[in-house]
């Protein structure tokens, strides 16, 4: 998934369901739960060697991007600034951010190595544009339970 796609359900999440000792971890087994679904991500084809890792870096930066400023847009706007909230949206993304290392450095620690092979049993990858779709019905699903509860 996307770090947008991401980001908004953990930010969902976090609002919803105030207490941390329940939030955070719900948060990590959406992620793994979220990747079972197939679809498209910046790092799609970049182990295979299709995209390159520069094309990857610049597409994560962007989705990055995307994915503040739809979390400030949609759930900090107007709020006083929670740290629950952005500690849960990195919550969120942890296990992407994990792999970055080994993803764009070639850097291998064990530890990582247990998480990535964690994260890939999960993960389901779909092409461009086929991808996007499921993501689309999620966050058009996070947005709905933004604005009508």
């Amino acid at each position: 998934m996307l770090s947008t796609t991401h980001t908004l359900a953990s930010a969902l999440i976090v609002t919803k369901i105030p207490s941390p000792i329940i939030s955070f971890p719900l948060i990590v087994i959406c992620h793994y739960l979220m990747d079972a679904v197939p679809h498209w991500d910046t790092g799609t084809g970049l182990k295979s060697g299709k995209k390159s890792k520069k094309t990857a870096f610049f597409q994560t930066l962007i989705d990055l991007a995307i994915a503040a400023v739809a979390t400030f847009f949609l759930f900090q706007i107007g709020k006083a600034f929670s740290v629950k909230l952005w500690f849960g949206v990195l919550v969120g993304i942890s296990p992407d951010l994990v792999e970055a290392p080994v993803n764009f450095l070639d850097y291998h620690h064990f530890l990582i190595d247990k998480s990535e092979k964690i994260h890939q049993f999960f993960h389901r990858g779909w092409k461009f544009p086929y991808g996007l779709i499921p993501q689309i019905i999620i966050i058009i699903a996070i947005l709905l339970i933004v604005y009508f509860t």
